[in-house]
Formats: structure tokens, sequence, C-alpha cells
């Protein structure tokens, strides 16, 4: 079998740490190093790397400009990754708002009762809508919630700002037993508040057996896209089964029209960060911009008929079914799919979402969420039964039970994937050049829901101008409040 794994370059970084973009170049390697690839000996293609493993290698240049093995250091520290800390007995809740992974989850915490008699974990799931609603509040007047999750952007955010999130820079696991690089998202002024523990792509999720049959060259750029919508519509296709109804899901594509909308990262992150100011507003030509590739998306079919009417959970029929051959989502519902459909294991692949016709800034999106974060408003013994948790959920054994479980990567090291097909397929993303999904650098969550509502609308056939009047008077009102 084959692994995939990440390299330890650095990441250019514009302003705020989780503004980053990556440009990876990763390929596969067998799991016992090959022939040639061993410490300090000459390599040829910079940038590949053995995996995510606390022993990996990676070929990079040396002090004398040559390309060598060289030691990646993943981690915080040179340190091995450690074992899950002790817990004191009691009980604790543990938050999060994926129903799907409850029945893998279930069977971890098991393991780790069975590990540490006397210590309970209770799973206490909502929907991602109803999580991002009204959670925050919950666990403000529940200290038993000891750990929570949380999504990248404005609700991490949000539950910082809350004062819910405790410090946890300081545990060795957080410094030796995940990629640094991945913690990005899970810090603060400097202080590790949460561990992204999921390492996802935001990107279109193809039928590799209807692009085969169907014999389609890959969209390059916007005008081929919309050809191709145009092209799969009238061959009965629904081009993209696009979940209108569900903003969080909807929203995913946003990142792929944001992507490519400005001349530079530099630039789009300031444009993101003047509309989450109201700086400027959806009226600016930029933004008008971005909502032009909605327009164009809509008059080429690529959405479903009522697309403002299908749920998550149509979504996924459709492109489990086959009607459609593209879920416009990211990897992290390849593991629904699968459960809808097995037949689709191994037949699941990415594609590049380019929706620009000018300069291609970055190729597509990647992003490290499921924040883990232990509740600072917890008393003393639950936290550390939470932080126990959390270290035996970042050990690599039990990250690639989780991880093999529900097709998602990890933030974690040492984890093996090669007994899953489908996260081995989609490993080779990581070599692609791509951003940090940067719909999440909108940190005020009325002014994220409320441009997500914009674009649901105007796929919805909404006209275009009056959206955008619309929408603006309500994000500058909620400002202002």
């Amino acid at each position: 079998m084959k692994t995939k794994g990440t390299h330890s370059f650095s990441a250019r970084r514009i302003g705020a740490a989780a503004t980053i973009v990556f440009a990876l170049v990763v390929s596969s390697l067998p799991s016992a190093f090959a022939a040639g690839e061993v410490l300090g000996k000459t390599c040829k293609d910079e940038g590949v790397s053995t995996g995510t493993s606390s022993s990996s290698l990676i070929c990079k240049a040396s002090g004398n400009g040559k390309l060598t093995w060289q030691r990646v250091r993943l981690g915080s520290s040179y340190g091995a990754p450690v074992k899950a800390s002790t817990p004191p007995k009691g009980s604790i809740e543990f938050w999060h708002y994926r129903p799907e992974d409850k029945a893998h989850f279930e069977k971890i915490i098991t393991a780790y009762e069975a590990t540490y008699p006397g210590t309970k974990i209770t799973q206490v799931i909502k929907t991602t809508t109803d999580y991002n609603a009204t959670a925050r509040v919950q666990i403000l007047a529940n200290p038993k919630a000891a750990l929570f999750a949380s999504a990248r952007g404005s609700i991490f955010n949000d539950f910082v700002n809350s004062g819910l999130a405790l410090d946890i820079s300081g545990q060795r696991f957080v410094k030796q037993n995940l990629v640094s690089k991945g913690l990005t998202a899970g810090t603060v002024g400097g202080k590790v508040l949460a561990v992204p523990y999921h390492y996802l792509f935001n990107n279109p999720v193809y039928n590799t057996e209807i692009w085969a049959k169907e014999k389609w060259a890959f969209p390059k750029n916007l005008t081929q896209w919309t050809a191709w919508c145009k092209d799969a519509k009238a061959k009965g296709y629904v081009p993209l089964a696009w979940p209108g109804a569900t903003r969080g899901q909807a929203a995913q594509i946003s990142n792929s029209a944001l992507m490519n909308s400005a001349a530079s990262y530099g630039d789009l992150v300031k444009n993101l960060e003047d509309l989450n100011s109201g700086k400027i507003d959806l009226t600016s030509s930029w933004f008008k911009g971005v909502a032009d590739i909605y327009v164009k998306l809509r008059g080429a079919g690529c959405f479903p008929d009522n697309p403002t009417g299908v749920t998550e959970a149509a979504a996924y029929n459709l492109f489990s079914t086959g009607k459609s051959p593209i879920l416009p989502t990211g990897t992290f519902s390849m593991g629904s799919i699968k459960t809808l459909n097995p037949a689709l294991t191994g037949k699941m692949q990415l594609m590049s979402m380019v929706l620009t016709d000018g300069k291609v800034v970055a190729e597509g999106i990647m992003n490290n969420t499921f924040n883990l974060s232990v509740n600072a408003k917890s008393k003393s013994t639950d936290q550390r039964i939470a932080l126990s948790f959390l270290s035996y959920l970042s050990t690599g054994p039990v990250a690639a039970l989780y991880a093999t479980a529900t097709t998602q990567h990890v933030n974690v090291l040492n984890v093996d994937y090669s007994s899953n097909v489908d996260l081995l397929n989609t490993s080779s993303f990581q070599g692609k050049n791509t951003m940090l999904a940067p719909r999440f650098l909108i940190l005020n969550t009325s002014v994220s829901d409320l441009t997500q509502d914009a674009l649901i609308q105007i796929v919805g056939g909404k006209n275009v101008d009056d959206v955008l009047a619309d929408f603006s008077k309500q994000i500058k009102q909620k400002l202002a409040g």
C-alpha cells in the first residue's frame, strides 16, 4: 500500500496567522522508504515527503543548494509523539456537530473508557445548523460540556470571544503529536485554543465512473465550467449537486469563487477583512465580480432545479445515485456518500474548481477545522478528563481509526491511511497549489451568514443588484447593532 504525506515548508503568511496559502508539493511513496530515500542522500523532486510521520523525510534544498533527504519537523518540537494522559475518574460531555461520526466516536469512547475505568464521555450531537445557532449559548451555561467542537472562522471566533476556549499551548501532545501548521486555524494571539482535527479539502468531489463514461475533460476556467455544465445537463445530469437549502454546505463553493477573485492572496484577505468590518459592502465592484460567477453558473444550468430548496441530504442523494457527477462540497462528504452507496468506494476523486478566466492565484482549497477545544469554564477535574480524551484522539492509532472510518484526513502524526482507498486517492490533492479556505476569514457570524444568503438568493434567481443592495443594508444594520 501507499501513503501520502504533508511537507514541512514554511507557509507564506500575510497578516493574521489564519491567512495562509499552502503550495504543497507532495507525492505518494511506499510506507517503508523506497531505495534512495535516505537521510542526507540526494533527491530529485523538491517537496516530496515520505509521510506525516515523526520519522518522515522531505526532499529540500540544503545549505549548498543541493536537494537532499532531510528530517521533517512536522510537530512543534522534535520530540516523539506521546501517549494519552491518564484522566481522573468522573464524567464529561463531548459536544459536536457531526451526527455521521456518532458511531465511530462511540467505538473510540468505549475503548477509552475501558482503558480508564471510572471515566465516562457522553456525546451531545446536533446538526451543523442547530449547533452553530445554539451550542455556544448552551455550553456557556453547561460546564459539563468540557470538550466541544467548533467550525473554523466566525463560529470558532465566537466561542473564543465568549471565553470558552482554554489555552492548551503547553500540552505535550499539542507540541509533539500534531502537525504544527495544521494548528493555525485553532491558534489566536499565539495561543493554541483548539486542535483542528480535520485536514480536509473543500473542493468538488466527482464520480470517476461517470467522468470516464462521458469522456469529459476537466474544466480549467470559468468559461470551460459553464460549457461543461451545459453539456452535462443536456445529457440528463444535474451538473452540480449543490445543497442550496443548507447554508453551511452551500457555502463551500464560495471558497472556489473567492480564491481567484483578487489579483493576489493579500488583496483577497484585505477585501474580506474590509467586508467583515463594513469598510466595503456587497455592492463593491470586487464582490459584484464574485456574484457574477454565480450568475454565469446559474445561467449555464450548473445548479439543480429549485436550487434553494435542495437540502444536504437531497444533494447527497443526487450524487450517490449517479444523477449528479459532482458534489461541490469536499472530502468530508465522502464518508456519508459511501454510507448511502458503498459501491462508490474508491470511485470518488477531487477536482480543481477554477472559476476565473484570468489570473490563477490558487487551484484548490484546503481547510483545517472541526476545532476541538477544552471548556475554560469547566471544573479543573473535568478539564483534565477533556485534555486526556483529546490527547487520546491525538495518538496515531486512534486518529487512524477515526480517519479511515470517517474518510477524513487528520492533523495527527503517525497516521496510516492505507486501509482507506478514498483517503489515499484524494491525498494526491496535497500536491496542488491550495489556499486555506478564504470564506472563514469573515469572522463576524452575521456578515458571513448574510453574505452566503445573498449568494444563495442569486442562485435562486433573484436580481443581483437588488440582492446585493438589500443584504448590504442588512449587514450594515448588524454591524451597527
